[in-house]
């Protein structure tokens, strides 16, 4: 389709408007992109968007428009508000409904809609707004148009980057204008963005002579002479705004279009287009002077009423004053108010001298705050200088609030600080600055640390103190450094404990909740322990922490029924789900007691509350406890496509485990080179002391042992156990004596591999869980050897059979039947090795299974061969769509709960449903549950309790 560019703005861009089209075709065709055009000030680019936008709505698009502007950068989705506000607002209720539907609740909260919860931080924000956008988009393909990119708030900033990131799977085109040269330009997110390889660049280049040719005619409405139009040229470099603004300059002092015109328009072309600005609006008088000014205090978009109020001119003349403006082109011919072009408004705002303008920006603030728009009226604050007023601090602690609440941390810190520089009253300045601490700390900027110690340093109530605390040992501990934190809990025991003694009880279980998740700290805080259970009865409701740490430390001293009966207290709280903080050592407590169900079910408890809240990290972290408990289960295709799904979004520590997770899947999926390639993924995290080293080492040690690594494979088993030790015995890493026993027995020490066998078993034996016991057992018999092996390994089958180990049964049958083969009762060989592989086919244990299979052949017996189609042929990722769409999710709603999109999530179930041999969602469940065995067949609900 070929679009007319004959306005006079638009000459020479034709080509350039072609583009956009067919750029905005293919969104309709559903294949989105960005776009950027690119230029310096005045060349054309929103003379462009707008000719884009005409068209755009002309081939049936939907558009959304936005601009950025100085004052709007420091207000939070200040441009996705311009953008998705409206669309919103003005659906009506059912189409309202579907718009929200999911995390895009949370997204249209980030604007400050107040349709929902709030976001827990920038990524629920940023997540929920990429919904919102591909809810609207559904219907009707998008153009969303952003001007003036280089100021644009950065939340908003964040958001579009997030979306175009993903924009091509939606039938969406966003182009963005950017001024080249601007400062702003170099900001990360600005370069995030336009130096991604998907990203179109548009460069706009200087008009030619022959179209300034024709908009010196048009300007002064008669036809110029060559000579005097090559001066233009010439002058203006071309530029469009430059020319228009000589040109208006020229017509107002007289000067013709001829020869004799062009010595004067020598002498004009010198003056800067903000001095000739200022002299054509001192020329409209008073009320005009003031009316701009006031408009470049209070930025584009505004109401005559709100700017004649700050200008003190009245507001029918206001009206007037702003057509004649416009007339002069410092306005554009619009309402709201907007300056003709950006560079007029700058020049406006440059000649106010800077104490007047801060005074107008508190009088701007008043003014806006009196009409409620409080993120408004704060950033006018932002504007003005210290003054010590107690209403500037209220106002901007309430802004920051509200900024926080819909995800935008570091909008929410600028707040802070500049009210911290009012300043506040001096008891007020500890709470202030814990707020400020806390928003740096989830916007991951520096000097969160030093306010949150700031704030526990100047607390004085016993709430504050522990709420500085809190977050400080938080800070401290995700990033790696629990020594700290265990020291920042107890400084606060022992400042509260005079004061409060039930909020002392509960910094003392927070801090050895801590402690005892670091092999540094575990020694004192399990000691620490002993004495916190001594005070458990004086308490009527003692905190969860408490609970759970007692639970942890119980398991691990070897006291079960005690660690059954205080895991049951805390899932029957009313408080269920507990926080996340409490569940990591609780889980790891429910897979030391072997409790797979309850895992199973408050892992999908918490990863409901979290995926409505789109709280990322603690959906990772949820899922990479449930592919733990999933490869327990011997559900290894869906432990590996979950720990992979964390580990691709894992930060931080987060990614320790998940690594270590999805390397015990690889291994027994005997997917090797995958398993190693995941380590090299990440930097060796032995400089770590946390709790998840060892389960990394114990992960890393069995891929060295499949590998036939076998000294690699025993000293990573050896630190396993130096490190587990110190952090007091956990029973979900006892299996390193086991597998270093192994190892000691592959390279030739018959003693030491003995000696750890035994001490296993001992401990197993103890502790009573089935599975531990089970492994502890078919390991000794390996070590053993003969018949005393053979006796081991039969009672380790026999004990397996009481558990849901699926993967350690198989195993364990495997080389039972192994040792039968050798002691030459093939016919009983033969009967546990294919039940080794049946169950090991089952639940994807290709390593077991090709061990069986091998082990079948040499006993005599034809094994069956892997599935290329059916269930067994799905990978993890299909899997885990299948799984979600047979429990009667839609493909978005799959797209929504994992953070992916949804035309990946209808790829995935297009290869399901060809892999699976079916055509209708309805029927997944069954060809899901097909030649399952008993063992992994779904078991009817039950209660949460463990005992």
């Amino acid at each position: 389709m070929v679009v007319s560019a004959s306005e006079p703005s638009l000459l020479e861009r034709e080509a350039e408007l072609e583009l956009l089209l067919a750029r905005c075709g293919d969104a309709r065709a559903g294949r989105g992109g960005m776009v950027a055009v690119e230029g310096p000030a005045g060349i054309g680019k929103s003379a462009l968007l707008s000719a884009a936008s005409r068209a755009a709505r002309d081939v049936g698009l939907g558009v959304l428009a936005a601009r950025g502007g100085e004052l709007e950068a420091g207000i939070a989705f200040g441009v996705a508000r311009q953008l998705l506000e409206t669309p919103v607002l003005s659906a009506g209720g059912a189409e309202r409904r579907r718009l929200l539907a999911g995390p895009a609740r949370l997204g249209a909260s980030a604007l400050g809609l107040g349709v929902g919860d709030s976001p827990d931080d920038e990524f629920a924000a940023l997540h929920g707004l990429y919904w919102l956008a591909a809810n609207l988009a559904e219907r009707n393909p998008l153009l969303v148009l952003v001007d003036d990119l280089q100021w644009v708030d950065r939340s908003s900033l964040s958001w579009l980057v997030y979306l175009g990131r993903r924009v091509a799977e939606l039938p969406v085109l966003v182009v963005v204008s950017v001024r080249e040269g601007d400062a702003a330009v170099r900001q990360p997110l600005v370069r995030s963005m336009l130096g991604d390889a998907a990203v179109g660049h548009l460069g706009l280049s200087p008009l030619g002579l022959q179209s300034v040719s024709t908009l010196v005619d048009a300007g002064l409405g008669e036809r110029a002479s060559g000579e005097f139009c090559s001066a233009c040229h010439r002058l203006t470099g071309g530029n469009p705004l430059y020319l228009r603004q000589l040109l208006v300059t020229s017509r107002a002092e007289g000067i013709s279009g001829d020869e004799q015109g062009v010595e004067a328009l020598g002498a004009l072309a010198p003056r800067a287009i903000g001095i000739s600005v200022l002299a054509r609006l001192a020329a409209l008088g008073g009320d005009a002077v003031r009316l701009a000014r006031s408009l470049a205090v209070l930025g584009s978009g505004t109401e005559v009423a709100t700017a004649a109020e700050l200008a003190e001119v009245d507001t029918v003349q206001a009206e007037l004053t702003a057509d004649a403006l416009a007339a002069a082109q410092i306005f554009a011919p619009v309402r709201p108010l907007e300056f003709f072009h950006p560079l007029i408004g700058e020049a406006v705002y440059a000649d106010i001298a800077p104490g007047a303008r801060r005074l107008e920006h508190r009088r701007a603030a008043s003014i806006v705050d009196r009409a409620g728009v409080i993120d408004r009226a704060a950033a006018h604050l932002m504007l003005t200088g210290p003054s010590g007023d107690p209403l500037v601090v209220e106002r901007l602690v309430a802004a920051a609030s509200a900024a926080r609440q819909r995800g935008a941390p570091e909008i929410a810190a600028g707040y802070l600080r500049r009210a911290l520089e009012e300043p506040p009253a001096t008891e007020e300045r500890p709470g202030l600055m814990l707020r400020l601490g806390r928003a740096e700390w989830r916007a991951g900027l520096p000097g969160a640390t030093a306010h949150l110690e700031a704030a526990l340093a100047g607390a004085n109530d016993a709430r504050t103190i522990a709420a500085a605390a809190g977050s400080l040992a938080r800070a401290f501990n995700i990033a790696d450094r629990t020594h700290l934190s265990v020291a920042v809990l107890q400084q606060a025991v022992e400042r509260v404990k005079e004061i409060d003694s039930w909020l002392a009880l509960a910094l003392e279980a927070s801090c050895a909740l801590v402690g005892v998740m670091d092999d540094r700290t575990a020694p004192a805080a399990l000691e620490a322990v002993e004495g916190l259970r001594t005070r458990l009865g004086d308490v009527a409701e003692p905190p969860a922490y408490l609970l759970v740490v007692l639970a942890n430390v119980a398991m691990r001293r070897q006291h079960v029924e005690e660690a059954r009966r205080l895991v049951d207290r805390v899932l029957a709280r009313k408080s269920y789900p507990p926080p996340l903080e409490a569940c990591t050592p609780l889980i790891a407590a429910l897979i030391g007691l072997e409790s797979h169900d309850t895992i199973a079910r408050l892992s999908d408890d918490l990863l409901v509350d979290a995926r409505r809240r789109s709280a990322l990290q603690e959906t990772v972290a949820i899922a990479s406890f449930s592919a733990w408990a999933m490869h327990l289960r011997g559900e290894l295709a869906d432990a590996e496509a979950q720990a992979r799904w964390a580990l691709e979004r894992a930060t931080g520590i987060n990614t320790i485990h998940a690594v270590a997770l999805l390397i015990e899947a690889l291994v027994d999926r005997d997917a090797l080179e995958d398993a190693e390639d995941q380590l090299r993924r990440l930097p060796d995290p032995l400089a770590s002391h946390s709790i998840l080293v060892p389960s990394y080492l114990l992960a890393r040690g069995r891929l060295r042992a499949a590998q036939g690594r076998t000294d690699d494979a025993l000293r990573d088993f050896i630190e396993c156990g130096a490190r587990s030790e110190r952090l007091g015995g956990a029973p979900t890493l006892r299996r390193w004596r086991s597998q270093a026993a192994l190892a000691h027995s592959a390279l030739g020490r018959p003693e030491e591999a003995h000696r750890l066998a035994a001490e296993e078993v001992e401990l197993a034996r103890e502790f009573g869980a089935p599975g531990g016991l089970g492994i502890a057992l078919r390991n000794q018999g390996l070590v053993e050897g003969g018949l005393p092996g053979l006796a081991l390994l039969g009672e380790a089958v026999t004990v397996l059979e009481c558990s849901r180990a699926t993967v350690e049964l198989a195993r364990t049958l495997t080389e039972h039947g192994a040792a039968l083969r050798r002691a030459g009762r093939r016919v009983e060989a033969r009967a546990q090795l294919e039940r080794g592989l049946d169950l090991a086919h089952h639940a994807g244990a290709a390593r077991v299974a090709a061990r069986a299979r091998s082990e079948l052949v040499a006993a005599g017996a034809k094994p069956r061969r892997d599935a290329i189609t059916g269930r067994d042929a799905l990978t993890a990722a299909e899997l885990r769509v299948a799984r979600l769409a047979g429990q009667g999710m839609t493909n978005r709603e799959i797209a929504q709960a994992l953070f992916i999109t949804t035309k990946t999530a209808s790829a995935h179930l297009s290869r399901v449903y060809r892999k699976l041999g079916i055509t209708r969602r309805g029927q997944l469940p069954d060809a899901l549950a097909a030649g399952l065995p008993a063992s992994e067949m779904p078991e009817p609900e039950s209660g949460l309790a463990v005992s």
